[in-house]
C-alpha cells in the first residue's frame, strides 16, 4: 500500500567555532557524563501542494535502552528543537497531532515506550500520527535521520441514513470495536472501545445527518482510531415510540486508519437498512468502497448486543409455534402492533399494525373520506399494502398508547368514524370533527400470520 507521507527530518551536528560555543552547552546528563553532542530536531511537509501536512504540535520522545531521556514539543512548522545528549544510540519516537489540552501526555521523566496518549474527560480525538527511528550521535560526527509520519486515525467524513419513518425520534451510527488509546511508541492500546455519532433529522423528516458537514474545512472533524479487532462493525440505531432497533454490519476489514468514510444508509421497511460506505483516499491513502444491507431478521433491540462482536442478533418477534405470535406493544415488520387476536386453534393470528410513517394536515374542516384514505395510504410502508385510515376502535388503542410511542399529547389524529371523517384528542381520547388546526394521519392495516 503506497502511504502519502510527512516527514520529520532529525540531525546530530557538532557546532563549530562560528556557532554557539561548545562550552555554552556543555553540561552534565544527570550520570556524570557530559552532553557532547546535540539533536536537532525539525519538520516539513513531504510534499507540495498540500497533499501531505504534519498534524502539529508535535511530541518528540527521546530514549536509550528503556529510559526516556528527553521529551519536548514542536508547536508549529517553524519551530526547531535543539536537545543536548550524550552520544550514543537512541530511539527517537514522534507523535504529532496530540495537545496537551486534549491529550494526558506522559513527561521524560514518567514516560516509557508503551506509556499511552489517552485522551482527556469530553474531547476527542485529533489527526493523530505517529513515527520513530533510530539515531546514533557520535562525537565530532553528524546523524541525520528522516522519519516517515503516518496517520493513526480514520477521519469520519459524512454520514447520512435516508428514508427514515418519520416517527423516529432518535437516529444514531455506533462504530466497535476500536482503539482507545495510542502509545508513545505509536502502537495503539486499550481494546474494545466504541463511538456512537449522533445525527440530526433534516427538514424533509425523512432523512438524518450529521449536526454539520465533517470534513477538511468545515470546523468539524471527526477523527476515530481504527477497529482493534476485525471484522469491524456499523451499527445504525432507530428509536421509534420509546424503542430503540440496532440494524449491525461486518465491514470486513474495510475500516483502517488513513482513510476517510462517509457511510450512507437507506432505511426501507422491507429489508431494514441498507447502508452504502465510501472510504475515500483523497490526500489520504486510497479509494475503497464498501456496500451491504440486511433485513428485519438481522436487527436487534436496544443493548442486546455487545459493539464490533460478531453477535448473533434477535430477530423481531415472529409466529413459530401456537402462543408465540406478536402481542400488542411489540413490533413486526417495523410496525408498532396496535391489537393482536390469536385463532382458537392457534394455528394463525389477526395482527392490527400501525405504521412508522404519519403526516401533518392542515386546515382539515373539509376532510372528506376519500381523501383522509388517499393520504392514508400513502404514508404506508411499502413491503405491506392495504393500508387505511384508523377506525374508531382503533384510535382509541392508540391514544392508550401514545405516550409509549412518544406522541405528544396535544396531538389530534384523523379516522374513519363510519364514512364520516372525525378526530381524536391524545390527551383524553375526545372526539370531534376536525377543524381548521392542523391534525395528523396515521394509517393502519390488518394482516393474518400463521404458524410455520
Amino acid at each position: 500500500m503506497n502511504k502519502k507521507i510527512c516527514f520529520l527530518s532529525l540531525a546530530a551536528v557538532l557546532l563549530t567555532a562560528c556557532e554557539k560555543g561548545l562550552d555554552d552547552i556543555v553540561e552534565s546528563d544527570g550520570s556524570g557524563q557530559v552532553t557532547n553532542s546535540l539533536l536537532q530536531v525539525r519538520t516539513r511537509g513531504a510534499a507540495a501542494g498540500g497533499e501531505a501536512t504534519v498534524a502539529y504540535p508535535v511530541t518528540v520522545y527521546v530514549f536509550q535502552g528503556d529510559e526516556c531521556k528527553a521529551a519536548q514539543t514542536i508547536g508549529d512548522e517553524g519551530q526547531t528543537l535543539n536537545i543536548a545528549l550524550v552520544e550514543g544510540t537512541y530511539s527517537v519516537y514522534a507523535v504529532g497531532g496530540a495537545s496537551s489540552t486534549d491529550y494526558v501526555m506522559p513527561s521524560a521523566t514518567d514516560a516509557l515506550t508503551t506509556s499511552a496518549i489517552a485522551l482527556r474527560e469530553g474531547k476527542s480525538h485529533g489527526d493523530l500520527m505517529a513515527a520513530k527511528a533510530t539515531a546514533t550521535l557520535v562525537d565530532g560526527g553528524t546523524n541525520t535521520v528522516t522519519l516517515g509520519m503516518e496517520r493513526k486515525t480514520m477521519l469520519i467524513q459524512s454520514v447520512e441514513i435516508k428514508k427514515v419513518p418519520t416517527a423516529a425520534t432518535a437516529v444514531s451510527v455506533t462504530i466497535a470495536p476500536l482503539w482507545k488509546s495510542l502509545t508513545v511508541s505509536g502502537n495503539f492500546s486499550t481494546a474494545g472501545s466504541s463511538q456512537t455519532i449522533a445525527l440530526t433529522k433534516q427538514n424533509n423528516n425523512r432523512t438524518w445527518k450529521l449536526p454539520s458537514p465533517v470534513g477538511e474545512g468545515s470546523g468539524v472533524r471527526l477523527f476515530l482510531l481504527p477497529p482493534s479487532s476485525q471484522p469491524a462493525s456499523v451499527s445504525v440505531n432507530i428509536t421509534i415510540g420509546g424503542t430503540t432497533k440496532t440494524y449491525t454490519y461486518s465491514t470486513s476489514d474495510q475500516l483502517e486508519a488513513g482513510y476517510k468514510i462517509n457511510i450512507e444508509g437507506t432505511y426501507t421497511e422491507a429489508v431494514g437498512v441498507s447502508l452504502t460506505g465510501t472510504i475515500e483516499g483523497a490526500t489520504w491513502l486510497g479509494e475503497r468502497t464498501i456496500s451491504f444491507d440486511f433485513d428485519e431478521s438481522g436487527s436487534s433491540e436496544s443493548g442486546s448486543s455487545e459493539g464490533g462482536e460478531d453477535t448473533d442478533p434477535t430477530p423481531d418477534p415472529s409466529p413459530t409455534g401456537a402462543g408465540s405470535f406478536p402481542q400488542a406493544g411489540d413490533t413486526y415488520q417495523g410496525c408498532y402492533v396496535l391489537a393482536s387476536v390469536v385463532a382458537t386453534d392457534g394455528e394463525s393470528a389477526e395482527l392490527t399494525l400501525l405504521s412508522p410513517n404519519e403526516k401533518k394536515s392542515v386546515n382539515n374542516s373539509g376532510m372528506t373520506v376519500s381523501i383522509l384514505q388517499t393520504a392514508a395510504a400513502a404514508q404506508g410502508t411499502d413491503d405491506i399494502s392495504d393500508w387505511r385510515p384508523m377506525t374508531l376502535a382503533e384510535a382509541q388503542l392508540l391514544q392508550a398508547a401514545h405516550s409509549d410511542l412518544g406522541i405528544e399529547d396535544s396531538r389530534n389524529y384523523l379516522f374513519d368514524d363510519n364514512g364520516t371523517v372525525k378526530q381524536m384528542l391524545m390527551s383524553n381520547g375526545n372526539v370531534g370533527s376536525p377543524t381548521s388546526s392542523a391534525a395528523y394521519i396515521r394509517p393502519v392495516v390488518t394482516i393474518t400470520v400463521n404458524n410455520e
